[in-house]
């Protein structure tokens, strides 16, 4: 019993003496505009930064849902380097109105394996442009009464009999 209580605070010691190797990717996404008209685009920017030994190649997938699309390519590619910040921007416009989850899939490689990370940032499409003016009301002439169905006069005025 004594033996193995050594031998697991041996590897523990040697494990502290040469360093556990750790790699990470933070990552944050955030929309330029919380809410949209259609027709409309909003700017999806994520911010990447990669903690490890040597440098890694990551993609970046626009997860777009019906009702939304972009303009840009299907992957941005980027090469990150330990400690040093990359950023990732791409257009979504809005077709649809409706409430949405933007999603962007980050995949990289961290010491021979696949990683996934998937940021989510939520878009309001409303009807029109948020800061455009509502549409006019139709104009309300003598002209532009509809016809008037059979035994009923358009006339507000009273009639004089001579």
């Amino acid at each position: 019993m004594k033996r193995v209580g050594f031998v697991l605070l041996l590897l523990l010691g040697v494990g502290l003496c040469t360093g556990l190797a750790v790699a990470e990717l933070t990552a944050s996404q955030w929309l330029d505009r919380g809410s949209i008209g259609v027709g409309d685009t909003a700017m999806v920017t994520l911010n990447l930064m990669y903690v490890g030994d040597n440098a890694t190649h990551a993609s970046v997938v626009p997860l777009i849902p019906y009702g939304l699309r972009t303009s840009g390519p299907g992957m941005y590619m980027v090469t990150l380097y330990p400690g040093q910040p990359e950023t990732v921007s791409y257009p979504v416009m809005a077709e649809q109105p409706g409430y949405y989850d933007v999603i962007s899939s980050i995949s990289y490689t961290e010491y021979g394996f696949m990683r996934e990370l998937q940021m989510v940032s939520p878009l309001l499409v409303v009807g029109q442009s948020p800061g455009s003016p509502p549409p006019a009301a139709p104009p309300s002439g003598p002209g532009d009464q509809p016809p008037a169905e059979p035994g009923i006069s358009n006339d507000t005025q009273p009639k004089h009999q001579m």
